[in-house]
């Protein structure tokens, strides 16, 4: 195997691992905040939902601009997926639950379990993108492309960790918690990076599906928990503002950045 090669595999993979390691980054305020009354919760957890939503959105739309189909049946599926991933998972935890004889206090909230699988799968496109562009950089006899790619997924992944986070700390999960959890969502990036990189050609059509499969498991569970308990416990004008709040940093992240419409 040629060394320039196995070279391009070790250095994506560093990449990649950056890329999860800066999602921890967001989650590091959290030790300064000790604890978060029920409607302070509530609001953190419809900034949350708000930078879900946004992610989620530009995810499905980028996706749509990438699909090479003239239909994006790819992209329909992906989604279809993505929310039928968070409703086992959903079904899966709560019939766990109701049989284990684990201690509540050290069980993560179904709410916190369903944040993580999702972010967890928000976060394998992102990998496979740090990828491509290493890949497809690669291809041009320099690796210039890729840094800019794992570079600005590293920045776009601070503003994730922070909502994560967020929605953790509203579910009296511990700061250190959040930031290992946080690190954890993102931990597929490098895993999906290695073999993207080695099999471009493969792995660049799926982009598609895998980014509406994000999407799609992340709007499900800002529209079936986030928002329904942020009403609950702060009520609906405190739940639009954090909402519509956290959906602009989250776009702003994201433009500036150049994730949307550059990185992959």
């Amino acid at each position: 195997m040629d060394n320039a090669f196995i070279l391009m595999l070790i250095i994506t993979f560093v990449g990649g691992l950056a890329t999860a390691f800066a999602t921890g980054i967001g989650a590091l305020p959290f030790y300064l905040i000790k604890d978060v009354p029920k409607r302070t919760g509530a609001i953190l957890s419809a900034l949350a939902a708000g930078m879900m939503a946004a992610a989620s959105v530009l995810l499905i739309t980028e996706a749509s601009r990438r699909t090479q189909l003239n239909i994006p049946i790819d992209l329909a599926l992906g989604v279809l997926a993505g929310i039928a991933f968070l409703q086992l998972t959903e079904h899966h935890i709560t019939k766990r639950q109701q049989t284990t004889s684990s201690r509540p206090a050290r069980r993560l909230t179904l709410t916190s379990i369903l944040i993580v699988a999702a972010m967890t799968a928000h976060s394998l496109p992102e990998g496979i993108a740090v990828g491509v562009g290493f890949g497809s950089a690669a291809q041009s006899h320099t690796l210039a492309f890729g840094y800019a790619v794992c570079i600005a997924i590293a920045i776009h992944n601070i503003p994730e960790g922070l909502a994560i986070g967020l929605a953790l700390r509203a579910q009296d999960v511990s700061p250190t918690r959040c930031v290992a959890w946080s690190i954890f969502t993102s931990l597929p990036q490098p895993l999906a990076a290695v073999p993207a990189a080695a099999m471009v050609w493969l792995f660049e059509p799926l982009l598609s599906a895998g980014m509406g499969f994000a999407g799609g498991a992340m709007l499900a569970l800002v529209l079936t928990h986030l928002l329904p308990e942020s009403v609950r416990d702060a009520g609906r004008l405190p739940t639009l503002a954090a909402t519509t709040a956290g959906a602009i940093v989250m776009t702003t992240m994201m433009i500036l950045t150049g994730f949307v419409g550059h990185t992959m």
